[in-house]
């Protein structure tokens, strides 16, 4: 078989295996939202309402603010990150010494859970961070 037909044949199987990746990482991709935002709505689901009597803290970023909520004596137990959109991009559970996190920072359109962006703010202004 000469070099020529080699390098074409290579080339093909090549773009072949290129094309099969595509879908794949298409699926990896959403598999890996699909996860965390399950993640995130079960520790939703632990804080109960944004505005409970547990609400404790805050940190503020430049693209994304977080509100955290008491569990026992942790003041930090359950935390909430939003984007500026009020989607839910990030959470951390601390009641274990295994923290859980479950996080869509680096790809927030992925994002499921929304809350009004007002809310947070108000909350946010609530807790004197703007």
């Amino acid at each position: 078989m000469s070099l020529r037909r080699r390098s074409t044949l290579f080339a093909a199987a090549l773009v072949v295996v290129l094309a099969a990746l595509v879908p794949l990482g298409r699926w990896e991709r959403g598999h890996a939202a699909h996860e965390e935002n399950a993640g995130m709505r079960r520790t939703l689901a632990l804080v109960g309402p944004l505005d409970s009597r547990s609400l404790s803290g805050f940190r503020v970023f430049a693209s994304f603010d977080c509100l955290t909520y008491r569990r026992g004596t942790n003041p930090f137990a359950l935390e909430l990150c939003f984007d500026h959109a009020g989607r839910l991009i990030e959470t951390i559970d601390r009641r274990t010494a295994t923290r859980h996190i479950s996080s869509l920072r680096e790809d927030p359109t992925q994002a499921t859970t929304r809350v009004p962006p007002a809310e947070v703010a108000r909350l946010l202004r609530t807790m004197e961070a703007s």
